[in-house]
């Protein structure tokens, strides 16, 4: 992923979080006819002293699954917040009798890469992590679902049209580009109108990301 060092994010376990936020994300993995991608969700286990892994699914018809089960290399994409930035929001420059607003519009975002080679894992795993799916999604809902509602057997009946695959994450890409390469007075009138009602979480990020350069 091309990048820049001023899009590294200003803190280390941010590209975690936006994993674990993010939760749905973009799966390739690069097979013999061309890339494959598939769309599922994603959780994320914290290892120490390394990138941990990634647990996930997909409907065992799905042609991507042949690819999982060679362990070919794969990259997982995460979106975070994001957003266009107009030039309209910029100040106007006054120097030598030109007012233009000379910065072009831009698109801010942030995203995580996360490159590795699945392994499949068996039924009792893959039970285990769709739990866990469960646990999290449903977290805090009222009235919230239960695995058990599926019913006697219901669980089992699902598991042979799934396949669970677990992702050791070998390399991490993260790109944070929230304006820290722009002159701060753009940046800075591009959060304030975020803010006043456009988008105030890409405004939060920016801050985050902008932090010191008042």
């Amino acid at each position: 992923m091309y990048t820049k060092p001023e899009f590294t994010p200003a803190d280390p376990e941010a590209a975690f979080r936006l994993i674990e936020q993010a939760v749905f994300g973009t799966l390739v993995t690069a097979g013999p006819e061309g890339p494959v991608v598939s769309h599922p969700i994603f959780m994320l286990e914290r290892g120490e002293g390394g990138n941990g892994a990634l647990v996930s699914h997909l409907a065992a018809a799905n042609p991507h699954c042949a690819l999982i089960g060679r362990g070919l290399p794969t990259v997982a994409i995460f979106m975070g917040d994001h957003g266009y930035i107009s030039s309209s929001w910029y100040p106007r420059r006054v120097e030598r009798e030109n007012t233009d607003r000379d910065n072009a519009p831009t698109w801010n975002f942030a995203t995580v890469h996360c490159h590795g080679r699945p392994q499949v894992l068996d039924v009792r795993e893959t039970a285990r992590h769709i739990r866990d799916c469960v646990e999290h999604l449903e977290a805090g809902r009222g009235e919230r679902w239960h695995l058990k509602e599926l019913g006697p057997g219901g669980m089992k009946r699902r598991l042979p049209n799934v396949l669970g695959f677990r992702m050791p994450i070998e390399r991490l890409e993260a790109k944070f580009k929230m304006g820290q390469d722009e002159p701060w007075r753009d940046t800075r009138a591009a959060i304030d109108r975020l803010e006043d009602g456009v988008d105030p979480s890409l405004a939060a990020a920016m801050r985050r990301e902008n932090e010191g350069r008042d």
